[in-house]
């Protein structure tokens, strides 16, 4: 592969805050990354969906194709569904492996070439059944300048250096919960962050929990108990109000907003419906909630539609407060986070229907059926000459790019592979779930919805649920590079160039 110029564009200043699987905001270098406002470092996406906004500002390619512009790709032990994040010229990612994932993994790769640079294992304290239905290594990591912290969903939290090694790990679940989860899907909420702590949320039939672990040594700061929740695999998201870092939750029906430093309960938003996958994003002093209609839990698509909506931030008598400012009237999440950019709110539903949502009245602007629903969750991107667009890395590897505005306009659409190597990852995919197979003796009653499902044929199941490989989860922007995960791969969308295999 040919070398290329690696450059870090100007930071610009967007003058609006918010973290949540986190916001990076402002210009972000070392501790002040999540402090400041949207506009971090270009090099630099500490978490799920960068600082938990999915905005940031960089000269990624709109085009590109199979043969063009994509500068490396690369294989993935196991299987994974986190996204990537990224500090300077460093990507992390996570993985797992084996019949009940005791194989994990936290991945770093040479963000310029796409060389991997280490591979470290992490002991499971739990065993979690690697069934394609189940989390496998969902949650995201979050990376500062001090290293990578990543969970699994065996309940491990570990902070590792950048160079690989090991300062600290913590056996959440089994020391929090006694390795007993009743969540059908498994654990995939990712981490949340701030200069000095890591935040776990934990939502299932039983006693469930927010908990704040210290980035120095990964002891428990606080715990806020939640009581028995409806299983969620939704994200916490930090937002700031002056002084004052607040984690917000939306989840198993409620957003809820506690004190980062004492993990007081400060206010709760109940009567939602859906909130169990999108997570919250945090844009300034505004909250935008995404829900979903889902087997076994909400059903209402109107009553999940106006759990869509829009919570602004307030302060009464120097206590933090919310008000809802509206409720969506058609829009309906599904897997992805809504994005929030541009004066508009963006929500893509189970079946590839995109929803544009005026950001300030909650008014439709337009619905589109884009073709494939999104998995992982859209980036709103600033170029350098100023332009907005919008980035919807699709379940099946195409990447809409649009303008915002009143009406759909599509910039480019953009394929990631061809058949053959669909063929492949599908092949790929089916024998690594094959070598997991759980002995039958060994395997754990089905619970929940995923009763209804025990013994029907695994393909059957692929095809009433849309599971088939590749799967596009994740996506992260760092310098003018998109990175794109799928299940067994990392791609890196660049300037146009052959692709390359390390």
């Amino acid at each position: 592969m040919n070398q290329q110029t690696w450059q870090i564009g100007s930071i610009v200043s967007m003058g609006c805050r918010s973290l949540g699987c986190f916001i990076g905001i402002g210009l972000g270098i070392g501790l002040g990354l999540w402090a400041m406002s949207p506009g971090y470092s270009q090099s630099q996406w500490p978490g799920f969906r960068g600082d938990g906004s999915g905005i940031t500002q960089s000269d990624v390619p709109t085009r590109w194709s199979v043969d063009q512009g994509i500068a490396w790709s690369v294989d993935l032990p196991g299987y994974g569904q986190s996204a990537p994040v990224c500090w300077h010229d460093a990507v992390y990612v996570t993985s797992s492996d084996g019949p009940f994932q005791e194989q994990q993994h936290v991945h770093a790769f040479d963000l310029p070439t796409g060389k991997r640079r280490w591979t470290k294992p992490i002991d499971a304290s739990m065993k979690v059944e690697n069934y394609f239905r189940n989390s496998r290594a969902a949650p995201t990591c979050v990376v500062d300048e001090s290293g990578v912290y990543s969970f699994f969903p065996s309940g491990d939290v570990t902070a590792m250096t950048h160079a690989g090694d090991v300062r600290w790990t913590m056996p959440l679940i089994q020391q929090e919960s006694g390795g007993q989860i009743d969540n059908e899907r498994g654990v995939a909420s990712s981490l949340a962050q701030t200069a000095s702590h890591v935040f776990v949320l934990v939502d299932h039939h039983g006693p469930s929990y927010l908990v704040a672990l210290n980035k120095s040594d990964g002891q428990v700061a606080w715990k806020a108990d939640r009581g028995d929740r409806l299983p969620s695999w939704s994200s916490p998201v930090i937002a700031h109000r002056g002084h004052r870092d607040l984690v917000i939750t939306s989840s198993a029906d409620t957003v809820d907003a506690y004190d980062a430093v004492t993990g007081e309960s400060l206010w709760q938003l109940d009567g939602l419906q859906g909130n169990h996958i999108p997570s919250a994003s945090v844009v300034g002093d505004r909250i935008f909630v995404g829900s979903t209609t889902m087997y076994g839990g909400a059903t209402d698509e109107n009553a999940t539609a106006g759990a869509n909506c829009c919570i602004e931030l307030t302060t009464d008598d120097g206590k933090p407060g919310y008000r809802v400012r509206w409720r969506a009237e058609r829009a309906n999440s599904y897997y992805s986070t809504p994005l929030a950019f541009a004066g508009y709110v963006y929500y893509v539903n189970k079946v590839g229907v995109l929803y544009c949502i005026d950001q300030e009245t909650g008014q439709q602007r337009f619905a589109k059926r884009i073709g494939n629903p999104c998995w992982a969750s859209a980036v709103g991107v600033t170029n350098s000459a100023g332009e907005s667009l919008v980035y919807f890395v699709l379940k099946n590897g195409f990447t809409v790019v649009l303008r915002p505005g009143d009406q759909y306009d599509q910039v480019a659409r953009n394929r990631l592979w061809d058949r053959e190597a669909m063929m492949e990852a599908k092949a790929a995919a089916e024998q690594q779930r094959s070598a997991n197979l759980v002995p039958a003796d060994q395997a754990k009653p089905k619970t929940g919805p995923e009763k209804v499902f025990a013994g029907m044929p695994e393909r059957q199941l692929h095809q009433m649920f849309s599971y088939d490989d590749p799967t596009v989860y994740g996506v992260a922007v760092a310098g003018n590079r998109l990175l794109i995960r799928t299940g067994q791969r990392l791609y890196c969308v660049g300037p146009a160039e052959p692709i390359s295999k390390p």
